[in-house]
């Protein structure tokens, strides 16, 4: 990890950093929009490293990474809290009748229809939301970026690689080696377009699934077969049971054994630990199952024969489950995308991306994972590096992704997060407009900051204790 800290510090720093200020850009905006007094933007909670104040707001980079914070005029006892560990000077101390008074009164020069709590419960619950909106927004702005920008993934071959036994390509009588050249008729020139072509849309009923002519080359003919696609009992979704044929060498991160062991971008891989190989999940089969272990390639290149021995590293892919990595992508190209196109892909790739991040909470609350499926600060810092490793393109696909998981936690029903103050809030209008009490408020939203550091130490000791090799 040492000779690769100084990515790990900048990718952390990129995927933190950016999503932090997006985060609390989106209520420092809105609030500004509804004319809403902000006297503090911080990006850090606790004590203030520096600080500066332009016009009526005070900036400030503060010294624990976790979060920030907008302090708004007329919130009261809520500005203390945000005023935890900021070693902000008061005369008495909170909780007292004159620490309450002297907090009370800390905005009295501030005109109250600047107040947030003066305005209309609809501009307070935009304010809330607005935070977690633009971390989802800043998702979809990413992933734009990336089909624009670098293009939609394609693997360019049609070849078969391997034919799963019992599927409906098994059952159509398709074979390794034969090269799909059409689907009913439509010429086919990538894997991805052919697997759209062959498979239903998903929700489909099997009996509306209607089968479908593949034409292929075989020994130098061509003939055709009649495919009825059908649903993979274990993925529950619909499969051909088709591999390509794609042991060409894409991405290899810099640094991996991969990349130690001389694997460069367009290498054939021919064989591993003496097993000849056809797809690119056969190369990650026998490379999983060896963790540690030393490992033959033999791959091509420009026409000549290269062999080399590499050990795949001992990769926790899931709590207690680890598997071999040697770190390289099968080969793809990319499709430039055009920017209306774009968009509907990227919206589609955002709301997938919600709803990975929703089962995986919903495993946590049902027990399916553990609490040590769940990644600090280290880990994050370690992904990220990891992301880099790979590519800049990676990296903001990770700050995507994150920034996704960042909304929802946002949302959830906590005090002291954004969706705390919309439990609140919502309390509030079912009461007839009368507050909850501000000092129940103050209450619940100081247990929900100590549950909540006390996680992120828990988090913290978890990363550290995985990452020493337990």
């Amino acid at each position: 990890m040492d000779s690769n800290l100084p990515n790990i510090v900048i990718a952390f720093l990129l995927t933190l950093g950016s999503v932090v200020v997006i985060h609390e850009m989106g209520h420092f905006l809105t609030c500004k929009l509804f004319g809403v007094y902000v006297k503090t933007f911080s990006i850090g909670i606790g004590p203030k490293l520096l600080r500066k104040r332009w016009g009526e707001t005070e900036y400030a980079i503060s010294a624990i990474p976790f979060g920030g914070y907008v302090k708004m005029a007329g919130e009261g006892l809520m500005e203390e809290i945000q005023d935890t560990g900021t070693w902000q000077e008061r005369k008495y101390p909170l909780g007292t009748l004159e620490g309450n008074a002297e907090a009370a009164g800390q905005d009295d020069h501030i005109p109250p229809e600047r107040h947030f709590y003066g305005k209309p419960a609809w501009q307070r619950l935009l304010v809330f939301i607005a935070g977690p909106l633009a971390n989802l927004l800043l998702a979809y702005v990413l992933y734009i970026v990336l089909l624009v920008g670098v293009g939609r993934p394609q693997i360019p071959f049609t070849q078969v690689g391997s034919v799963r036994e019992g599927s409906a390509a098994a059952a159509a009588g398709l074979l390794v080696g034969d090269r799909i050249l059409a689907v009913d008729g439509q010429a086919v020139s990538d894997w991805i377009a052919l697997e759209d072509a062959i498979l239903p849309a998903a929700g489909t009923q099997a009996a509306a699934a209607p089968a479908v002519t593949v034409t292929f080359e075989r020994d130098g003919a061509r003939q055709d077969v009649l495919l009825q696609p059908a649903v993979d009992p274990a993925r529950g979704a619909w499969s051909s049971g088709l591999q390509p044929w794609n042991t060409t060498v894409g991405l290899v991160q810099k640094g991996g054994p991969a990349h130690r062991l001389g694997l460069r971008r367009g290498d054939v891989i021919l064989s591993v630990d003496g097993r000849p190989v056809t797809t690119f999940e056969g190369i990650a089969s026998i490379v999983n199952d060896r963790p540690a272990e030393p490992t033959e390639v033999v791959w091509e290149r420009d026409g000549r024969r290269l062999s080399g021995l590499v050990t795949p590293e001992r990769d926790e892919v899931a709590p207690g489950e680890f598997k071999g990595r040697i770190f390289l992508e099968q080969y793809l190209t990319y499709e430039k995308v055009a920017f209306g196109d774009g968009l509907g892909l990227a919206w589609v790739r955002t709301i997938d991306t919600v709803r990975t991040t929703i089962s995986v909470f919903d495993d946590l609350w049902r027990g399916k994972l553990g609490l040590d499926a769940v990644g600090g600060p280290l880990r994050i810092a370690n992904v990220a590096g990891e992301m880099l490793n790979w590519s800049f393109a990676y990296l903001i696909g990770f700050v995507a992704f994150f920034s996704v998981n960042l909304f929802l936690l946002n949302l959830l029903p906590i005090p002291v997060l954004d969706g705390g103050h919309v439990m609140f809030l919502l309390l509030e209008v079912a009461r007839g407009g009368r507050p909850v009490p501000e000092r129940l408020q103050a209450i619940a939203t100081q247990v929900g900051l100590i549950v909540l550091l006390l996680f992120m130490v828990f988090v913290v000791v978890l990363d550290v204790w995985k990452m020493s090799g337990h």
